[in-house]
């Protein structure tokens, strides 16, 4: 990354950071998985809604962390063993109905083509008219990740080839064959508040994220992704995932590591240009003044990109 400007030292303490550790990944997802189920029996047990809400927000939030961790599989970071690391992260995406392989066929061309026409996720590839791109953003937004689930689901089957088809078709089978149990041995009212509950909460939670993560930010290698780093409550559950920036930059580096990393470059990243926001509450305000001035007057000469408000 020539444009930061490292110094040799850095360079060699980033390399450092791309060292693997695999407990720390199933000790986190360990902590999801019993946090989730905490959170279910209570749900059950306790029928106060402003209780059972904050249940299903919180198992939501770490069913979208075994997913982010899955998503550390797919880059091949979980474990230094490639069995080990396809498995686990088969496991951790399961609960989301997603495949590790599929989701690996549409996220490499992402990170290689990042906001560029030939990037999957790119909404600029669908509009670029102020108004509509408001719009889809929007739609993403509130429902995002019914699109994205299609999108990694059955397109990227249809994009897979060879061995990866093969491999997605056979954990889908596995997935249907995991869902099909739990409905025929578990009760209807623990799937209801142990999963299908939480796991509406842990799609809206997909949708800021992912929202937050390249919406409205700039075209090039340093300015195309938005990081948040939040809070030390955010940043758990995100598994780091919201240092998003140096994640980009360097996505062999485990998601562990992400703080100290983005530490080192934050300070050259904004005087680049680039986005970095104090909190989702903030860039979820600026974001709702950009959809405001582009549907307002004047708002088909909106500019597609945020201005974070002083």
């Amino acid at each position: 990354m020539n444009a930061l400007a490292l110094e040799p030292g850095e360079r060699t303490q980033i390399r450092a950071w791309h060292a693997i550790d695999g407990r720390r990944s199933l000790l986190r997802a360990a902590a999801f998985v019993a946090i989730w189920l905490g959170c279910a029996a209570v749900a059950l047990a306790v029928p106060l809604l402003a209780l059972r809400l904050a249940c299903y927000c919180i198992a939501g939030a770490c069913a979208q962390g075994l997913v982010i961790l899955m998503h550390d599989g797919v880059h091949h970071v979980l474990f230094r063993n490639r069995v080990a690391n396809r498995w686990v992260a088969f496991v951790c995406g399961l609960p989301a109905f997603l495949s590790v392989t599929s989701y690996r066929v549409g996220h490499f061309p992402h990170h290689r083509h990042e906001r560029g026409a030939r990037d999957p996720d790119e909404i600029e590839n669908f509009s670029t008219e102020p108004r509509v791109h408001a719009a889809l953003l929007v739609a993403l937004l509130l429902a995002g990740d019914v699109f994205g689930l299609w999108r990694v689901g059955p397109w990227n089957v249809v994009r897979a080839r060879g061995a990866e088809r093969r491999a997605v078709a056979l954990e889908y089978a596995l997935i249907v064959a995991a869902f099909a149990a739990a409905v025929i041995l578990l009760p209807g009212v623990w799937l209801l508040h142990g999963w299908l509950l939480p796991s509406l909460f842990a799609r809206q939670l997909t949708n800021v994220r992912t929202l937050a993560e390249h919406a409205l930010t700039g075209h090039s290698r340093l300015t195309a992704t938005r990081s948040v780093p939040s809070n030390r409550f955010v940043s758990f559950f995100m598994c780091n995932l919201n240092y998003h920036h140096v994640h980009h930059l360097y996505p062999g580096v485990p998601w562990y590591h992400l703080p100290a990393l983005h530490a080192m470059l934050a300070g050259r990243l904004e005087r680049s240009g680039a986005q970095i926001y104090r909190s989702y509450t903030a860039f979820l305000l600026d974001f709702a003044r950009f959809v405001a001035r582009a549907w307002g007057p004047g708002g088909r000469d909106q500019a597609l990109t945020l201005r974070p408000a002083a």
